[in-house]
């Protein structure tokens, strides 16, 4: 009963995970000043470093959603049948 409650959780986070590292990755560059969004990486100088790129992948990160999501629903589905 453990390991089929780990599996749901685990699905369920995967399919979850790039909207939570968007907002982490959102969240901390607004907390820092940083102007953030999908159309380009802007300069974000963090301990003398440009950190904007890094940023800005994260940041769009999130669209990975569109795969994660079907084929979490997927799985889910199938760990239910079976």
């Amino acid at each position: 009963m453990k390991r089929i409650v780990l599996a749901y959780l685990g699905i369920v986070l995967f399919a979850i995970a790039p909207l939570l590292i968007t907002i982490v990755s959102i969240s901390a560059a607004q907390a820092l000043g940083c102007q953030i969004d999908e159309v380009s990486s802007h300069p974000c100088m963090i301990f003398g470093l440009d950190s904007g790129p890094a940023f800005y992948v994260l940041a769009v990160f999130g669209w990975l959603t569109i795969v994660t999501l079907p084929l979490a629903a997927i799985a889910l589905v199938g760990l239910t049948i079976i």
